[in-house]
């Protein structure tokens, strides 16, 4: 039997090869974010010691961790797309959309809380579904591509909650511009004995979770992961194998935008209880990195999503201690150029490793083969003695 040692194989080696991207990713934002301070003319050590203090405080982590949730479903939102060999970067056009009118939802339905709020789930997922359906409708029956028509969508989402916001769902006169107030009937309650008011976490990290669970049993554990899959690798093959590549197109960009229509809901439900000007943009590219970062594995992008939202929180406090704020932008920036590159040379290292296993194996092969057995006595040879 042929042991292997000195390498790692198997599940440690799938392990490491998984976690090997993101570290390498958020050590070169590090040392490029280093070197945009010292090329700046300030201390990095001082940057990083200083947002590292104020980001480790008991508020610092609550915040980081609600901060975390909309990033972490814009990312499982991406990674359904990403399976299926699409871009969805209409992430940020679905969930504002979905945004309005879970608001619109929340505060008109007159029902108790155990009714309402999974109905204003409910619906705004089917919006954020419905809108992803426009790119996926044109990509299958005019071959327009998925990347160009969800960004243009995201302009048209949002005219379209412009004027919906300025005239039909409009509450209040002035420069009030919001809907209606939720009231707590219709707003997601803090997670009980975890934190009171400002530090205390929200329930939506229980909806991240759910959503982690079903993104890992739909994509590896299912039928339909599987034929996702092999759609996405090879088109051709599944079509010959009965699997409808264009079907199954619609299929994941709906799972997509239903996902995406839940990321604008943590922030109206727990924190401004209504829709306003305060909502949150860009949360599409954070949480594409994030989805880079996690290599697409549900543990993966909710320890990059809150990486990314434990930098975000910490860079606040740079601005009191003379030191740039835009320290976070850049190592965002960064580690989404990044991520590329971490994937590249964890794959070559461990395309080298795989090698030097194949080559161990032969090497070890050969030896026992040649290897010579001892003589063994024979009968006539006892008889003489």
């Amino acid at each position: 039997m042929i042991r292997r040692r000195g390498i790692p194989t198997g599940l440690p080696r799938r392990v490491g090869v998984t976690a090997a991207g993101p570290i390498v990713s958020v050590l070169l934002a590090l040392g490029v974010t280093a070197l945009f301070l010292t090329a700046g003319g300030y201390s990095a050590s001082s940057a990083f010691s200083v947002m590292w203090s104020y980001g480790i405080q008991t508020n610092s982590l609550v915040s980081s961790l609600n901060n975390a949730v909309p990033l972490y479903l814009a990312a499982v939102a991406g990674a359904f797309a990403v399976r299926m060999g699409l871009f969805n970067i209409g992430v940020d056009g679905q969930y504002r959309m979905a945004a309005l009118a879970g608001a619109v939802a929340a505060a008109s339905l007159p029902f108790p809380l155990a009714i309402r709020l999974p109905l204003t789930l409910l619906i705004s997922c089917a919006v954020g579904a419905g809108w992803a359906l426009i790119p996926a409708l044109l990509k299958i029956h005019r071959g327009v591509n998925e990347v160009i028509t969800s960004i243009l969508l995201n302009a048209i989402a949002t005219t379209i909650v412009a004027v919906l916001l300025s005239g039909v769902f409009r509450s209040g006169g002035g420069q009030n511009t919001g809907t209606a107030m939720i009231d707590d009937a219709g707003l997601m309650p803090a997670l009980p004995g975890i934190g009171t008011g400002q530090g205390a976490v929200s329930s939506f990290v229980v909806v991240a979770l759910v959503a982690g669970i079903v993104y890992y049993l739909v994509i590896e554990r299912s039928v339909f992961g599987y034929s996702l899959r092999v759609a996405a690798r090879s088109p051709e093959a599944a079509e010959s194998a009965g699997i409808r590549v264009d079907r199954k197109i619609v299929q994941a960009m709906l799972i997509s935008g239903a996902i995406a229509g839940l990321v604008g809901l943590p922030h109206i439900l727990s924190v401004s209880g209504r829709f306003d000007g305060t909502l949150p943009t860009d949360l599409m590219f954070t949480g594409l990195a994030a989805t880079l970062l996690g290599r697409q594995h549900p543990i993966g992008m909710a320890l990059g999503a809150f990486v990314l939202a434990f930098v975000e929180r910490s860079a606040q406090v740079l601005g009191l201690v003379q030191l740039p704020t835009e320290v976070g932008q850049v190592f965002l920036a960064v580690v989404l150029l990044s991520s590329a590159v971490g994937y590249w040379l964890t794959e070559r290292a461990d395309a080298r490793l795989a090698l030097t296993l194949a080559l161990r194996r032969r090497v070890r092969a050969a030896r026992d083969s040649v290897t010579p057995t001892p003589p063994s006595s024979t009968p006539t040879e006892g008889a003489a003695r």
